[in-house]
């Protein structure tokens, strides 16, 4: 399952290279999408609710309503740009390593959705992952976790990094939620203007692992990714 051919030197470069350019297109399209869809149009309701206070100030009363709604689009935009600007740029990751950034993530979706995130974490498999790959893994599982939280419309939501064989680390997201055509989104991920998902399966391409995502409607999703870890065993039992 894991042995591959191996490409010339120049030819991994220039795959690499398309594939790192095919990913940072994908996001622009995606983040052009969430801002349009979340805080471009906060901040149109937020004028409009301006212009409805001010057209009240006859009636404080009414007038002191649309204040307070006024106000309260504009906490909800505030929490939805940090958030956005927290995925963009998670300071944790760089500084502290992948446990940490993964701590603070959950701390952003329960702030955000206002659900508890599961984890479950081999300390041991983390240090089996070169930097590069634990960033990977970090945006992969954010990406997979966004969707469970934001889509799937679930209760309970697990993430769990495993170290099962020698040379495999193994990264699992697990919802309870709606469940979705896992085949049709991964097939048609651009086509339908699914980028996280189409993002997801460039960047497990870039590890290298292979990626799998079953699930059924009614009965929730799981998607797990399947690496080769970067640093043997050996090494990190101690």
């Amino acid at each position: 399952m894991w042995v591959r051919p191996r490409p010339s030197p120049t030819g991994q470069l220039d795959e690499h290279s398309q594939r790192v350019r095919r990913i940072e297109e994908l996001i622009r399209r995606q983040m052009a999408r969430r801002l349009h869809d979340g805080p471009t149009q906060s901040v149109s309701a937020l004028a409009m609710r301006a212009d409805i206070a001010r057209r009240q100030m006859a009636d404080p009363q009414v007038a002191e309503e649309e204040l307070a709604k006024l106000e309260a689009l504009a906490r909800q935009t505030a929490a939805e740009l940090r958030y956005m600007q927290f995925q963009l740029i998670p300071q944790s990751l760089a500084v502290a390593g992948l446990e940490t950034a993964w701590d603070d993530l959950s701390s952003q979706l329960v702030a955000r959705y206002g659900e508890k995130l599961e984890t479950e974490v081999d300390k041991k498999g983390v240090k089996a992952l070169n930097p590069e790959q634990q960033e990977l893994v970090y945006y992969i599982s954010a990406e997979a976790l966004e969707n469970s939280f934001r889509h799937a419309e679930a209760e309970k939501v697990k993430l769990s990094l495993t170290w099962p064989e020698r040379d495999v680390v193994l990264l699992e997201v697990e919802d309870d939620g709606r469940g979705f055509d896992a085949a049709a989104a991964l097939r048609d991920a651009v086509e339908n203007k699914k980028f996280g998902l189409a993002i997801l399966r460039e960047r497990v391409k870039l590890l290298p692992g292979e990626l799998s995502i079953t699930s059924d409607e009614g009965v929730g999703s799981k998607l797990r990714v399947a690496l080769l870890a970067a640093r043997g065993r050996m090494n990190n039992e101690a």
